[in-house]
Parts: C-alpha cells; sequence; structure tokens
C-alpha cells in the first residue's frame, strides 16, 4: 500500500474509532475540513507534518504510536522514482 494511503487509513480508522467527524477534528486540531477532506479523500497525496502532529494531537496519539502500525513497514512512495546506484 502506498505510504500517503495508509496515513490517510489510519486517520480514518481512528476518527472512527472515537467517533470524530472531520469537522469536529477541524476543532480539536485547528486543521481546517478542507485540508483533511482532500487528503482523506485521496484528491491530494501529501499532508504537512505539522498537521499531521496536530491531528495526531487532537487524536491523543503521538506520532511515534501513530506510526509504530505494522502496515507501515511494508508501505512504499510509489509516486517517487527511486534511485538506483
Amino acid at each position: 500500500m502506498d505510504f500517503s494511503d495508509l496515513i490517510a487509513l489510519k486517520i480514518q480508522e481512528l476518527m472512527e474509532q472515537q467517533n470524530i467527524t472531520i469537522y469536529r477534528l477541524q476543532d480539536m486540531s485547528g486543521v481546517y475540513a478542507s485540508t483533511i477532506d482532500l487528503f482523506l479523500n485521496r484528491k491530494t497525496k501529501t499532508i504537512r507534518l505539522e498537521n499531521l502532529l496536530y491531528i495526531c494531537d487532537a487524536l491523543n496519539i503521538s506520532l511515534s504510536k501513530f506510526f509504530a502500525d505494522k502496515r507501515f513497514e511494508n508501505a512504499e512512495a510509489k509516486d517517487w522514482l527511486k534511485k538506483k546506484k
């Protein structure tokens, strides 16, 4: 799975577990609902690290715990070319 897709999936899972809407997450994190919506609906493939930090804080999870998910071990950045030596 693409790294960016996995981040979006993880955020959605945490939101569902805590019964939080995009608008509630905006209020809790300070990240605009439109920014969250564009990322979660995959209309943009990037999220600023600061915004992810704010979202994680609002969802009561540290960045280290967020990325401790085993699924991140096999994630790839498919849109980037890997340079071969």
